[in-house]
């Protein structure tokens, strides 16, 4: 009897081996590579070729009104006040507090967390590409980047700002 069970084990030992080997060598067979799609049909959205996808071929313009064109001191600016606390009514709340640039500009929460720790009724937008958006809010309401910018500031919820004027002075 401890024969028979010598032989199993050497059998099943044997199998083994074998079926390691047949993974090992199937495992390394190079494989096919894909055809370069770019080649054919471009690069993408933002390339001259026609894209792959269909999408555009050119990012759109920018909804900035005409008669306040984007500046490098205002863009510097903007940065500025984009991670300054001082904008919210207590000094603690900057607007990267929400829309935090490691976490894809949102909070990664299901539901922002306002002013006070407030809860708020829905999560924080991601800020990616907002400059290229017609319709700002969760609910459309808004069409400039110029108009959003009072609505978190003096909303109480929010940042709680109730008097603009003061931020100014």
């Amino acid at each position: 009897m401890s024969k028979l069970l010598k032989w199993i084990a050497i059998i099943i030992g044997i199998l083994l081996v074998l079926i390691v080997v047949v993974i090992v060598a199937t495992s390394a067979k190079a494989i096919d590579q894909d055809d370069d799609v770019r080649a054919n049909h471009g690069a993408g959205a933002s390339s001259v070729d026609p894209s792959y996808s269909g999408l555009q071929r050119e990012f759109p313009a920018l909804n900035a009104p005409a008669d306040n064109p984007s500046t490098a001191a205002k863009v510097a600016l903007g940065h500025l006040l984009f991670f300054d606390p001082v904008l919210s009514e207590n000094d603690d709340f900057a607007c990267a507090t929400c829309h935090q640039p490691d976490l894809g500009f949102s909070d990664g929460r299901v539901t922002a967390m306002g002013a006070h720790e407030t809860e708020l009724a829905r999560n924080a937008p991601t800020l990616w590409n907002v400059g290229y958006a017609k319709n700002l809010f969760w609910d459309g309401r808004l069409q400039s980047l110029e108009a959003q910018v009072e609505m978190p500031l003096t909303h109480p919820d929010e940042m709680g700002v109730g008097d603009t004027a003061a931020l100014v002075a």
